[in-house]
C-alpha cells in the first residue's frame, strides 16, 4: 500500500511540475491593429500606435521583412499610452521594405508574438543632373537641373507614408571648402547667381521627409590660360616665323589674339582660331612692333558638368626686328675686276635704302647705299684686292604700315677675289 502511495505522490508532482512548466512559458497575446502614419504636417516623426489586451509593457522595432536583424527598440513600460514617434531621419534610409513590429516584452525580451504594421519604404529624393549651364562674366551663372531618372521598382505602393511633391532643392556653392546656401530648399529646378571667384562647384541638395543628398550639377573652372609672347623677336621669314604659345584648361577653346600700337591705343582682333589638346599656337608673319594680349573667352561644354570662365593673359610689348633671312654673292667667287651681286632677301618687305658694309680688318666701312624694294636688295660690287673679305648689310629702322621695325644687320657673307 506504501508503494502505490509513493508511486501516485511521484505522478501528482510530476503533473504538477508539468502544469508549472505550461504556465511560465504561456504566451502574451500579439498587439494588435499596428498602425502607421505621419505625427503631423511636418512629416518629422512616423507615429506608431497599437492596441493591446491588458497592461502590458511594449517592445517596439524595426524589421525589414527579408532579414531577421531589428533596429531601433523602444521599450514602452506599462501603463503608458501605445503610441511611438520615430525620427524619420533616423529610420534607415533608402530602404525599399521596412515594417514596424510590437511585442509584449521588456529589454529582458519578448513574452509573446509580435503585432506587425503594413510594410513601407523610406526612398529618399532622387539625386538630380544638369539640363543647362550657362556663364557670363566673370563668375556668373544660370544653371537648371532636373532629377536623375530611376529605374527603382516601389515594392510598397500606396504605403500609409507615401507622399507627393514633398520632394526639396537647395541650390549651394563649395568654394575652398565652405558650403554657402544660395536659396532656400524650395520645388524650383533653376536658379541664376553670381558665384565667387572660380574654381568652385555648384550642388544640389536634394531633400525629402526620408533624407537628403547632395549632387555636383556644375564645376566652375577658370580658363587655365598661359600665354609666352616674345619681347622680342624677328620679322617672318620663309625660314621661320614668329609665334606666341601657350595652354589653356580643357580639351578645346577659342584662342583670339589682341593687339594695340601703343599703350593707349585700342585693342583690336590679330587672330581667332579653335585649339585641341588643350595648346595653341598664333604665328604673328612679319608684322611690326606692338602690344599683345591673348583671350579666351567664357565655354560650355555641353557633355560634360564643366564650365570654363574665360579670361585674357597678360600684356607684353614686343619689339619685331628687321630680318635679313638670306644674304648670299652671286657669284661668291670673281677675278680682280669682276662684278659680284650682292643678293638680301629680307623682312618686312620695305621700300628704303639698306647700307652694305665690308670689313677693312679693323672696323666695318660703308660701300654704299642699296636700294630695297619687294623684300629683296641687289648690291654691286667689282672684286679688288685679293683675297677674302666680309661683307654685310646694315637694314635702318623703318616703319610698315604704321608698325615700326628695329634696325638689324645682316649676317656676314664672304667675297673670294682671285688673279
Amino acid at each position: 500500500m506504501q508503494k502505490k502511495l509513493m508511486a501516485l505522490s511521484v505522478a501528482a508532482g510530476m503533473l504538477g511540475s508539468v502544469l508549472t512548466a505550461t504556465e511560465a512559458f504561456a504566451a502574451d497575446p500579439a498587439p494588435t491593429g499596428v498602425t502607421i502614419t505621419w505625427k503631423d504636417a511636418t512629416h518629422a516623426f512616423v507615429r506608431v500606435t497599437w492596441t493591446d489586451e491588458g497592461d502590458l509593457p511594449n517592445k517596439v522595432v524595426v524589421r525589414a521583412p527579408s532579414t531577421m536583424a531589428t533596429l531601433l527598440p523602444v521599450f514602452v513600460p506599462a501603463g503608458a499610452a501605445n503610441v511611438v514617434d520615430y525620427p524619420a531621419t533616423r529610420l534607415p534610409m533608402d530602404a525599399d521594405a521596412l515594417q514596424i513590429e510590437v511585442s509584449a516584452g521588456t529589454a529582458a525580451g519578448e513574452t509573446g508574438p509580435a503585432g506587425v504594421s503594413p510594410q513601407f519604404d523610406t526612398t529618399a529624393a532622387v539625386p538630380v543632373t544638369k539640363v543647362s549651364a550657362t556663364i557670363s562674366g566673370s563668375s556668373a551663372m544660370r544653371v537648371r537641373w532636373k532629377p536623375i531618372v530611376s529605374s527603382t521598382t516601389d515594392r510598397t505602393p500606396s504605403d500609409p507614408l507615401d507622399l507627393d511633391g514633398t520632394t526639396l532643392y537647395t541650390p549651394r556653392v563649395v568654394a575652398g571648402g565652405k558650403i554657402t546656401d544660395l536659396a532656400a530648399a524650395s520645388k524650383a529646378t533653376e536658379i541664376s547667381f553670381t558665384g565667387p571667384p572660380p574654381p568652385y562647384r555648384f550642388e544640389v541638395l536634394t531633400s525629402n521627409e526620408w533624407g537628403s543628398r547632395s549632387s555636383e550639377v556644375v564645376t566652375a573652372a577658370t580658363s587655365g590660360l598661359t600665354a609666352v609672347i616674345p619681347a622680342w623677336v624677328k620679322s617672318g621669314s620663309p625660314l621661320s616665323e614668329p609665334a606666341i604659345t601657350g595652354t589653356f584648361a580643357g580639351d578645346s577653346a577659342q584662342v583670339i589674339l589682341q593687339a594695340r600700337n601703343t599703350a593707349t591705343s585700342p585693342w583690336y582682333v590679330v587672330a581667332s582660331q579653335m585649339n585641341y589638346e588643350g595648346t595653341y599656337r598664333l604665328g604673328l608673319g612679319a608684322v611690326g612692333s606692338r602690344q599683345y594680349r591673348v583671350q579666351v573667352p567664357n565655354r560650355v561644354n555641353e557633355f560634360s558638368n564643366v564650365v570654363h570662365f574665360g579670361g585674357f593673359s597678360q600684356t607684353q610689348a614686343m619689339t619685331v626686328q628687321n630680318n635679313a633671312w638670306s644674304v648670299r654673292w652671286e657669284p661668291a667667287a670673281v677675278k680682280r675686276g669682276q662684278t659680284a651681286m650682292a643678293a638680301m632677301s629680307h623682312s618686312p618687305a620695305a621700300v628704303y635704302s639698306v647700307i652694305l658694309q665690308r670689313w677693312t680688318g679693323t672696323t666695318w666701312s660703308t660701300v654704299g647705299p642699296v636700294k630695297a624694294a619687294s623684300g629683296s636688295a641687289r648690291g654691286y660690287v667689282k672684286g679688288g684686292a685679293l683675297g677674302r673679305v666680309a661683307y654685310r648689310y646694315y637694314l635702318p629702322a623703318t616703319t610698315v604700315k604704321g608698325l615700326w621695325y628695329a634696325a638689324a644687320y645682316s649676317p656676314n657673307f664672304v667675297l673670294t677675289t682671285t688673279p
